[in-house]
């Protein structure tokens, strides 16, 4: 057993014993897995929410969704990439100079001449059936807000649910406590089918004695959002709807980080991914070439990836020497003669680096 799981363990017994101790009038806190992890590749397909407090310049649902992705970028969980190398460009990348390749494919281009300056266009091939598996994110991310609700004492002063609308009726109201209730849903990229689903419910109570609002001088709008505490309360239960995703995901076991191999030099690869995601020098990953069952033409537009399976034996462990921008390097731990590493293949964490503990000194 590894020693952070023998300290997990010491933990968790640690945290039974009190709370036993306590005779249940105090909540043990849960210990969590404090270990480095990579953040996943995600796409947000729609935050969906109530039109009701619409105007022609304001959005709640365009505003909850800028929120969401302001806590995708600072959590630890998911990465929101909207670009991806195409494929025709990849192909050609080395050889061909940049004024030839797309914008969105430059940054990839200039790293990889930085890291093989003497490397050639067909160095980077993709095999017919995975080269487009580098072309779309590990999670589509799907949110819906179902219910915003403002009380004053007992009585619903504004807000919507799944069955009413209510606006203020009144121009002077106070309120006391605000509840929202969302629900997250990550999809497939290939399918759309539901990998997992989680539902938050989260309260604002933390109003002053007397708060209220004065329609005369404040405006339903982008105002109205902010003064109420509705953007906060938001900006709460989407970080908790993040967690709880990704954590439910964790949960399944068929949901672990992974990326692709983006192009292979023989004794070196280029992983789609790199520090934004976490990847650091020293990290090794594990690559395995797989075959894949479409339902249709191998990376056709309108084709189903129906599974994939793994060929490779004994995978191959790569390990980061430079986490780029978007991409990362990496050197072949244990080159084979007789079988080469596919672009596209899937590239999954084998060990993370951490840095050794500082000697003790000498008394």
């Amino acid at each position: 057993m590894s020693k952070f799981g023998k300290k997990q363990i010491m933990k968790t017994v640690s945290c039974v014993l009190l709370a036993g101790l306590l005779m249940g009038n105090e909540k043990c806190e849960q210990q969590v897995d404090t270990g480095r992890r990579l953040k996943k590749n995600v796409k947000i397909i729609g935050v969906e929410a109530s039109n009701f407090l619409d105007t022609p310049f304001f959005s709640f649902s365009e505003v909850a969704q800028s929120q969401l992705s302001g806590v995708l970028f600072q959590s630890n969980h998911f990465y929101e990439r909207n670009v991806y190398p195409l494929a025709d460009n990849v192909n050609q990348m080395p050889g061909i100079g940049m004024q030839k390749v797309s914008s969105q494919d430059q940054q990839l281009v200039r790293q990889m001449k930085t890291w093989f300056p003497k490397a050639k266009a067909q160095d980077v091939l993709f095999t017919k059936d995975s080269w487009c598996l580098v072309s779309r994110p590990q999670h589509l991310i799907h949110g819906k807000i179902n219910a915003l609700e403002a009380y004053s004492g007992a009585a619903l002063q504004f807000g919507f649910n799944q069955s009413q609308v209510q606006i203020p009726i009144t121009a002077n109201f106070k309120m006391d406590k605000m509840r929202m209730d969302l629900s997250f849903k990550s999809y497939s990229p290939w399918t759309m089918a539901q990998q997992q689903a989680v539902n938050v419910e989260e309260f604002k109570t933390d109003y002053k004695v007397g708060f209220g609002i004065d329609l005369g001088v404040i405006h339903i709008g982008p105002e109205f959002y902010r003064v109420t505490g509705m953007a906060e309360l938001t900006l709460k239960a989407l970080k908790k709807s993040v967690q709880m995703l990704a954590q439910a995901l964790l949960e399944t076991g068929r949901q672990e980080w992974q990326t692709r191999i983006v192009a292979n030099y023989d004794t070196q690869v280029v992983l789609l991914g790199g520090a934004e995601l976490g990847l650091k020098a020293g990290d090794q990953i594990k690559v395995e070439n797989e075959v894949h069952d479409w339902m249709g033409e191998a990376c056709g537009d309108s084709s189903v990836l129906v599974g994939s399976v793994s060929v490779t034996r004994d995978p191959w462990i790569v390990e980061v020497v430079e986490a780029g921008d978007m991409y990362s390097v990496a050197k072949v731990l244990n080159p084979k003669e007789d079988e080469t590493m596919e672009v596209g293949a899937l590239a999954r964490v084998h060990k993370l680096y951490e840095p050794p503990a500082p000697a003790k000194k000498k008394k």
